[in-house]
């Protein structure tokens, strides 16, 4: 700041290097009250004087009065030190009237030892450009770039002015730097040094230090363009991103030119580098608003419209084009009228003329003409913005279809003129008294309703109003007539057994009372009420209703007293309702509801939860014992079968049952614990109760982490096939394998069966397993010889998805292995279903060629009858029937009858479970064709099977090498 800091020649050299550009200069001398400006700032307004001196008060006055009081703010700021410069961006008027905006940057240079500012330099950069549209962005660039270059020499030339040139480029954020072409090296002013976010150096910048500032996405690019310059000679502006040590980046705009030597060579780049982060965050900022703006005028209903001071519309939404069809053209500035309907225009021009000239704001409605030649009715509303002195600088207005709000309006109008003839004729009651309760109609629904006669028109209701039973309807149209409210309620009317509703409403002069018979809807409320907390089949409580009552009855439990929930549910009940109807089933349902109800107490809780499942809630429990007792009655009760309109049908309940302490009042964690223990008693042996117990949680848990293994283990060679021969009875030669699955779990190894199908075939995974098993069985087969044929299960849960005919069918043909070769066994379960669907699966998989094996034979519900549902091609009885067979002479009478049956129709039958001689001899006695046991062949792998088949020259001659002197295996 030199020495000669109380004037500042703007000498001819600065204005030459700031002449046309436009960052202007300027010092201000607080104590004189003036400020005298570069013939760069001049420019910018316009101006022609070669630097400009003038008192701040006009200088004032050139800044846009909305921007007035913040520069002020801006700059007391700084006098007040509270800012370590003054930065204000505002609008300032130029020689021609118009506003332009700037940045005006400054800074209190001169301070009197009380710290009062004595005087302030700074510069004021033309802005505009990042105010206007985008495309105007080009033309500041190129005034920037000029400006730059001009700074740039301004650097060099003016070597005495070099620190109020520093503070020039600090407070502009500008900066200079020198390329020496041949030197190969770059020299930066100390703001470029800032700029790029680093401390000033007197060295030199190299190549890579340059590498190392420009982002790795834009240095390619900028270094071509330098060279560019360098080649073409050619002056340049680009911007490109600065990467600061700390990481974060910054927008560069940067000019340069070329200086060439006495050798016609160029020697060197000058130029000037800007931080245009700033602009470039409002020039985003500005954009998003702009799109957000414009959404929200596309997307909403109102049409927006601007006009000017004198109501010349300027600008209108995108919407009013679309409705009237009408250009911008054809539109503004008056063009919008020729839309106005002919009746209206007056109108709309004499309260727009009206509002134009007095200020005030305009609310109309009015028809236009819309482009499908229809006519709609529109609200305008209209106010007028105004400057600080109270001039109006801009209309904003709206305009709102209200057509449907008119029709609507027309529409009451309407209504409300027949609604007097609907009060005559309608089905309710109606009575009208003025204020004064004096009445002024009354129809002869009305009458009839409350036995009073016409002829009461012009008397005061009260007096009408005045039994026990109408007291309440005269006090409510006292108390209407006296406040602005209605009253609504129901009222028993002793006289004719009847509730009527009464609706008496508060109006303007009248006050309408309507009447209306509601007898029907009490006897209804009352039946929904009913309805809503009972099952309507059974006259019990629902599920909803009653765990709300189980919540209730555990908060009461009295000290000593336990509860107890039994959950319970009616075993091979879908079986009933598939071989008998629904209609069957309920009639059942019912009688079960009846049974259970005979085995409660008065304060016990009863409900069905859903389809045959129901709930018991046990009060008053001293001893887990009481529980166990309840059960046991329950169970004697179900030994009688249902006679249901002369068929005699049996069936138990399986139970769970979960005890609650005192205090204990988690409803949702009682009945899981209850279910847990009806999930157990259903599995170990239906007709059965369990008492909950902590290990069922850790098995339900287990259950789920079997689950996930499941879905872990498909498609992971966790799954594989072991084969059991099935031989003839006679000669215990071999005629055909069972396929039986397997699974190795990767830390728990070999896994039963019977611990993991039931959670696969509840889960579904037995569709995808059971696909992988046939088709990796059919593969097997197909090296065995011809005469050997596959068994392979398949679950019910592989017949719902409607596809298992077509799943055969490919692992046949993918394995070229012949229909005939292949056995598939189902269990009855397949069959008692509600459709034919399974029916018709198995007979599309049997004409195939695929024998259709019925499995476990005699265990189910009624195995016999679907021996005529569908044509087995064999029958494979179950184990249980000859376990009981231990020495000779033993007899399954059960086991002869099912033998003599199937001899009877001709279906082979094969025996499994075989395990020792004895039983082996037996069934061979009784004529059964087929064996599969242990006696005869453990299940055994792949390999050992296919070694076994093709023993003795490929012909399957295998025999058991059991004794047959010996007694067991």
């Amino acid at each position: 700041m030199a020495k000669n800091c109380d004037a500042i020649d703007f000498s001819d050299v600065w204005v030459s290097a700031l002449d046309g550009g436009s960052v202007g200069l300027w010092d201000r001398d607080i104590v004189a009250n003036d400020i005298r400006y570069s013939r760069s700032w001049d420019m910018i307004l316009g101006v022609d004087d070669q630097g400009s001196r003038c008192r701040i008060e006009e200088s004032y006055s050139r800044v846009h009065p909305e921007d007035l009081e913040s520069v002020k703010a801006a700059i007391q700021d700084h006098f007040d030190q509270k800012t370590a410069f003054y930065e204000a961006e505002h609008r300032i008027r130029s020689q021609n009237g118009c506003y332009k905006w700037v940045l005006s940057r400054g800074k209190v240079i001169k301070r009197d030892d009380g710290g009062k500012p004595l005087r302030m330099v700074g510069t004021t950069i033309d802005v505009t450009a990042s105010h206007e549209l985008s495309d105007k962005l080009k033309m500041q660039q190129c005034r920037a770039q000029a400006d730059a270059e001009r700074l740039a020499v301004l650097a060099q030339e003016l070597g005495e002015r070099s620190n109020e040139l520093a503070t020039a480029q600090r407070i502009a954020r500008i900066g200079n730097w020198r390329w020496d072409i041949p030197g190969r090296c770059i020299w930066f002013s100390p703001e470029v040094w800032h700029l790029m976010g680093r401390k000033p150096q007197d060295s030199p910048v190299s190549y890579l230090q340059m590498r190392s500032m420009i982002h790795p996405d834009d240095y390619e690019k900028a270094m071509a363009e330098f060279y560019r310059a360098v080649r073409e000679r050619e002056q340049i502006s680009q911007e490109y991103r600065i990467i600061y040590p700390d990481g974060s980046i910054h927008n560069m705009l940067t000019y340069a030119e070329v200086v060439v030597g006495s050798d016609k060579s160029v020697m060197r780049l000058h130029g000037t580098t800007q931080d245009i982060s700033s602009y470039r965050t409002i020039e985003a900022a500005l954009a998003e608003s702009e799109d957000h703006y414009r959404h929200m005028v596309n997307l909403h209903p109102q049409i927006p419209w601007l006009a000017d001071p004198l109501g010349n519309v300027t600008e209108v939404g995108p919407l009013w084009f679309k409705l009237t069809g009408m250009t911008s053209d054809e539109t503004l500035p008056e063009g919008w009228t020729r839309a106005v309907h002919e009746e209206d225009l007056p109108l709309v021009h004499d309260a727009w003329l009206q509002s134009v000239s007095t200020g005030e704001a305009l609310d109309i409605e009015y028809r236009l003409k819309l482009q499908d030649d229809r006519h709609g009715w529109f609200r305008a509303r209209a106010a007028a913005r105004r400057d600080r002195n109270g001039r109006i600088i801009r209309w904003y207005g709206t305009l709102e279809d209200v057509t449907d709000r008119r029709l609507a309006e027309d529409s009451r109008r309407a209504s409300e003129r027949l609604a007097l003839r609907v009060l005559r004729t309608t089905g309710d009651g109606v009575i009208v008294c003025d204020k004064g309760g004096i009445i002024k109609f009354i129809n002869n629904i009305a009458e009839k309703l409350l036995g009073i006669s016409l002829n009461c028109v012009g008397s005061k209701a009260g007096d009408f109003f005045i039994a026990g039973h109408s007291y309440r309807i005269g006090q409510a149209i006292a108390a209407v007539s006296r406040g602005n409210f209605n009253e609504q309620f129901e009222v028993f009317w002793p006289p004719f057994d009847a509730w009527y509703e009464i609706n008496i409403y508060s109006g303007d002069e009248d006050i309408p009372i309507f009447i209306r018979d509601i007898s029907e809807k009490i006897i209804n409320r009352k039946r929904l009420a009913y309805a809503a907390n009972h099952d309507l089949l059974t006259g019990i409580f629902n599920r909803n209703s009653f765990f709300e009552r189980v919540r209730e009855c555990l908060v009461e439990q009295r000290p000593g007293n336990r509860a107890a929930l039994l959950c319970l549910d009616l075993d091979y009940f879908k079986e009933i309702n598939d071989l008998y109807g629904h209609p069957v089933g309920d009639q059942i349902l019912r009688q079960l509801a009846l049974r259970l109800r005979s085995c409660i107490r008065g304060t016990d809780l009863l409900a069905r939860c859903g389809g045959d499942e129901f709930a018991i809630l046990q009060m008053g429990v001293i001893t887990p014992n009481d529980s166990i007792h309840l059960a046991e009655r329950i169970s004697v009760a179900m030994k009688a079968p249902f006679d249901i309109d002369g068929i005699s049908l049996s069936s138990t309940l399986s139970m769970g049952i979960a005890v609650a302490n005192v205090g204990f009042s988690d409803v949702d964690l009682l009945y899981k614990q209850a279910d847990l223990a009806l999930y157990e008693a259903k599995t170990k042996s239906r007709g059965s109760f369990q008492a909950f117990r902590p290990e069922m949680q850790l098995k339900s848990e287990w259950t789920k982490r079997m689950r996930t293994d499941l879905l872990a283990a498909i498609g992971t060679d966790q799954f594989f096939l072991v084969y059991q021969p099935i031989m003839k009875a006679s000669d215990q030669s071999i005629v055909g394998v069972e396929a039986l699955l397997r699974w190795h779990h990767p830390d728990r190894g070999i896994i039963s069966p019977t611990e993991f199908i039931p959670v696969a075939e509840e889960t579904g995974l037995i569709i995808p397993i059971g696909t992988w098993a046939l088709q990796r069985a059919c593969q097997t087969a197909r090296s065995w010889p011809s005469n050997i044929k596959i068994s392979v299960n398949a679950s019910i849960k592989q017949f719902e998805n409607n596809n298992l005919a077509g799943v055969v069918r490919d692992a046949l043909t993918n394995a070229g292995l012949p229909p005939e070769r292949l056995k598939l066994e189902v269990t009855e379960s397949v069959l008692m279903t509600e459709n034919s669907v399974s029916i018709n699966t198995l007979k599309e998989i049997q004409n195939t060629g695929v024998s259709i094996i019925l499995d476990d034979f005699g265990t189910g519900y009624s195995s016999l009858s679907y021996i005529n549902t569908f044509s087995f091609d064999f029958i494979k009885i179950d184990k249980s029937f000859i376990s009981r067979i231990c020495r000779p002479g033993d007899r399954e009478p059960i086991f002869e009858a099912i033998m003599g049956m199937a001899q009877a129709i001709r279906i082979p039958v094969t025996v499994e479970g075989v395990e020792t001689v004895h039983q082996l001899e037996y069934i061979r006695g009784l004529g059964c064709e087929f064996v599969q046991g242990y006696l005869l062949a453990k299940p055994m792998s792949e390999t050992d099977i296919s070694r076994v088949l093709i023993y003795n020259g490929g012909i399957s001659n295998y025999r058991s090498d059991y004794s047959e002197s010996n007694n067991s295996v």
